[in-house]
C-alpha cells in the first residue's frame, strides 16, 4: 500500500513545487531528483507486487470527496479555457459529463459497493514501468531541450515551470489511472490526462497550437462522456463500479455489451483510433518531449490499457468485432499514410497510430494469446517510439528541419544521435528486437483465435492488415449472448460474477484465469 501511494504522490508533490518555484537551477535539480526517485519507486512496486495481484480497498468518504473535488477542478479549468478560446462546445461537453457523474454519486453513492478500489496486476506493473521509467527519462531530457527551445523561439513566453508542472501532474494521473479498479477514480484520472494533454499541446500559445489543443480536448471529452455513461449504466444495473467485476460479469454471460461498448469507444478516442486520429497528429506542434509523452508512454497508452483490460469479454460479440474492425482499419490506413510522408514527426505519428490500431485489433479478438501480444507491442512500441521522437526532435533543433530528405550527412555531423536513431528504427522492424516478434505473434494470434475469427470472411481482412501494412512500412521507417441471464435474481447473478464463474466459457476462459 505504501509504495504505490508514494509512487502516486511523489510526482504530484513535485508538480506543485515546480509550479511555485522560479529558480531554474533548483527546478533542474528537482526534476532530475524526482525522476530518479520515481523510476526507483516504479521498480520497487514492480518487484514487491509481482508475485500476486495487490488489491487495495479504501472505504473512505474523504477520498471520494477529494476525487469529486478533482473532477470539479478539472471541469472548472476546461470551462475557463473554453471561454478564453471561445470554444463553448468544449465547456458544454465537460459540464454534461460532470453533471452525470455528480448526479450518479449523489443518487447512487450509498448503494454502490466496491471491494477493491485499486488493483495492481502484471499488466498494471508493466504500465507503471513504462510511465515511470520512460516518463522519467523524458522529463530529464526535457530540461536541456526546453532551454534550447526557448533560445530558438524567443517570441514564445518562457513557461518552463508550468510545463514541468503539467508533465509531472500527467505522470501522477497516469499512475493513478492504471492502478484504479474503481471506475469513478479511473474517470477522474482519465479527465486529468485529457486536460494535461490539452495544456501541453497548446504550450506555445500560437494559433495552430490553440486549435490543435482544443481539438484534442473535445475529442477526449467525448470519450469522457461515454465513460461517464458507462459508469451510470454499470452502477444502476449491478450496483458496482469495479472494472474487474464488470469483466467477471461479462465472462458469466451477463448482458454488459453496451457498457463495454461505451468504454471501448472511450478507449478509441484516447488512443486516436479513426476517426479520432486528428488530435494525435495535431500534437506535433508541441515541443518534442510532449510528442514523446503523448505518443509513447502516457496518453495513448491509457486508451489501449482500458481496451486490453476489457479483452476477456471481447471477441465473439459485437463489441469485439467493432474493436477488431476499427483497430484493423486504423492500422492499415495509418500505415499507408506513414510511408507517404517526408516529415519525420508525421512518419512517427502515423506509425504510432497504426501500431495502436494493431494493439486494439489484438485486444478485440478476446483471446488470451492475442491480448498478451497486444501487451508486448505496448512495451516495445513505447521504448522504440519514445527514442525515435526524442532523436528526431533533437535533429530538428540542430538542423532546423525535420524533413527526412534533409537528414543526409547526419551520421557525420551527429554520430551519437544517429546511432540512437538507428537503434530506434531497428527496434521497430528488425530481428531480434521485440516489435518484429510482436507482429509475428499478432499474426499467429489472429490465425489461432476462436470465435468469429474462425470464419474466413472475418479472418482474412485482419491477416491482410497485419501483413501488408507491416511490409509496406519497412522501407520508409528510417461478451457473449445474454441467454437466460435476465431470468435469474440479481443477487445470484452478482454472486456468480464475483466468484468468476467461468465454467460455461470453456477453454478460453480458463486461460484468462491464469
Amino acid at each position: 500500500m505504501l509504495l504505490p501511494l508514494l509512487l502516486f504522490l511523489l510526482p504530484l508533490a513535485t508538480a506543485v513545487i515546480l509550479l511555485l518555484t522560479r529558480d531554474a537551477s533548483f527546478r533542474n535539480l528537482l526534476v532530475k531528483g524526482s525522476a530518479a526517485v520515481m523510476m526507483g519507486l516504479a521498480l520497487a512496486v514492480a518487484v514487491t507486487c509481482f508475485d500476486e495481484p495487490v488489491k487495495i480497498g479504501v472505504d473512505s468518504e474523504l477520498l471520494k470527496a477529494v476525487m469529486l473535488a478533482a473532477d470539479f477542478l478539472v471541469i472548472l479549468a476546461v470551462c475557463y479555457y473554453a471561454k478564453k478560446f471561445k470554444r463553448y462546445s468544449i465547456a458544454l461537453l465537460g459540464l454534461v459529463q460532470f453533471a452525470i457523474v455528480a448526479a450518479f454519486e449523489w443518487h447512487m453513492g450509498e448503494r454502490i459497493y466496491v471491494s477493491w478500489d485499486f488493483l495492481i496486476d502484471h499488466f498494471t506493473i508493466i504500465m507503471i514501468l513504462i510511465a515511470g521509467i520512460i516518463g522519467g527519462l523524458i522529463a530529464v531530457y526535457s530540461l536541456g531541450y526546453m532551454a534550447q527551445y526557448h533560445r530558438k523561439h524567443a517570441g514564445i513566453p518562457d513557461r518552463r515551470g508550468f510545463f514541468f508542472f503539467v508533465v509531472f501532474l500527467f505522470l501522477s494521473a497516469m499512475f493513478g489511472l492504471v492502478m484504479s479498479n474503481n471506475l469513478l477514480f479511473m474517470y477522474t484520472f482519465w479527465e486529468i490526462t485529457s486536460l494535461c494533454s490539452f495544456l501541453l499541446i497548446g504550450y506555445s500559445q500560437t494559433n495552430e497550437a490553440i486549435h490543435n489543443s482544443c481539438k484534442a480536448l473535445w475529442m477526449n471529452l467525448l470519450g469522457g462522456l461515454a465513460f461517464a455513461l458507462a459508469i451510470v449504466l454499470l452502477g444502476e444495473k449491478y450496483y458496482t463500479v469495479e472494472l474487474s467485476l464488470l469483466v467477471n460479469l461479462g465472462r458469466s454471460r451477463e448482458p454488459v455489451e453496451l457498457i463495454a461498448a461505451l468504454l471501448v469507444f472511450c478507449g478509441f478516442t484516447k488512443s486516436a483510433m479513426m476517426p479520432f486520429s486528428g488530435w494525435l497528429l495535431g500534437a506535433m506542434v508541441a515541443p518534442t518531449p510532449t510528442s514523446a509523452l503523448l505518443h509513447s508512454s502516457t496518453m495513448v497508452k491509457a486508451g489501449v490499457f482500458l481496451i486490453i483490460k476489457l479483452a476477456p469479454i471481447l471477441g465473439d460479440n459485437h463489441v469485439g468485432i467493432m474493436a477488431m474492425l476499427v483497430g484493423g482499419i486504423t492500422f492499415f490506413f495509418a500505415s499507408c499514410a506513414a510511408i507517404s510522408q517526408s516529415d519525420g514527426k508525421k512518419v512517427l505519428a502515423y506509425s504510432t497510430i497504426s501500431n495502436l490500431g494493431l494493439i486494439v485489433c489484438c485486444a478485440g479478438t478476446g483471446s488470451y494469446e492475442a491480448a498478451w501480444t497486444a501487451i508486448m507491442i505496448v512495451i516495445f512500441h513505447a521504448v522504440a517510439k519514445s527514442l525515435l521522437f526524442l532523436t528526431v526532435g533533437t535533429a530538428e533543433q540542430q538542423l532546423g528541419s525535420r524533413d527526412l530528405e534533409n537528414f543526409d550527412g547526419i551520421f557525420n555531423s551527429m554520430p551519437r544521435l544517429s546511432l540512437c536513431m538507428v537503434i530506434g528504427i531497428c527496434g521497430m522492424f528488425l530481428a531480434p528486437f521485440g516489435m518484429l516478434i510482436s507482429k509475428w505473434a499478432a499474426m499467429k494470434a489472429f490465425v489461432d483465435a476462436r470465435g468469429p475469427l474462425e470464419k474466413p470472411s472475418s479472418m482474412q481482412p485482419s491477416r491482410c492488415f497485419s501483413s501488408s501494412s507491416s511490409t509496406a512500412r519497412r522501407p520508409r521507417s528510417s461478451t457473449g449472448r445474454s441467454g437466460s441471464a435476465r431470468s435469474r435474481p440479481l443477487s445470484r447473478r452478482m454472486k456468480t460474477a464475483s466468484e468468476g464463474s467461468l465454467a460455461s466459457n470453456g477453454r478460453r476462459s480458463k486461460r484468462w484465469q491464469h
